[in-house]
């Protein structure tokens, strides 16, 4: 698969306040692969992500935008949140990376079987969130720590692109 073009690339301060920023640039990334567009740019929810593709694919990215502020920076900052995104004609890859504290992703508590309105965590769900979202997810500890994220677009979700 053939990359549309460079890696597009963002580098924000680490604080949830970007947060909006960031997952802008990546829905409008998403865009670019699944061929959705908006429906009509006077309207204020023009914004919104419809689309399967880039709903799964922004839903993942900010929860792991939302770890790296609240967990990595402790929600203080003090560092950056670099964005690599390469769209290509069936599928989008982020790499986040930073260089707040690392974490060891197989101590994230696995999700209790029998879930119900009784079991269901009040936090916590961020990692699983992303996982359920896309096709592939790593995270390398660092510094740097680096998240990859993946995303294919199926037929399924491909807005009537063959």
């Amino acid at each position: 698969m053939a990359a549309l073009a460079a890696p597009i690339r963002l580098s924000v301060p680490g604080t949830l306040r970007y947060r909006a920023l960031a997952v802008r640039l990546v829905a409008e990334a998403a865009r670019l692969v699944s061929g959705s567009s908006r429906k009509d740019p006077n309207d204020n929810l023009a914004n919104d992500v419809r689309d399967p593709f880039d709903t799964a694919v922004v839903s993942a990215f900010a929860e792991i935008f939302n770890n790296v502020a609240i967990h990595a920076y402790k929600r203080h900052g003090g560092g950056l949140i670099e964005v690599a995104i390469t769209p290509t004609d069936r599928e989008l890859i982020i790499e986040l990376t930073d260089d707040g504290a690392p974490f060891d992703i197989d101590e994230v508590a696995p999700l209790p079987s029998d879930l119900d309105d009784t079991t269901l965590p009040e936090g916590g769900m961020g990692i699983h969130i992303a996982k359920t979202m896309l096709d592939e997810m790593t995270y390398e500890p660092g510094p740097p720590n680096l998240w990859r994220l993946r995303k294919v677009l199926t037929a399924a979700v491909s807005n009537g692109r063959s």
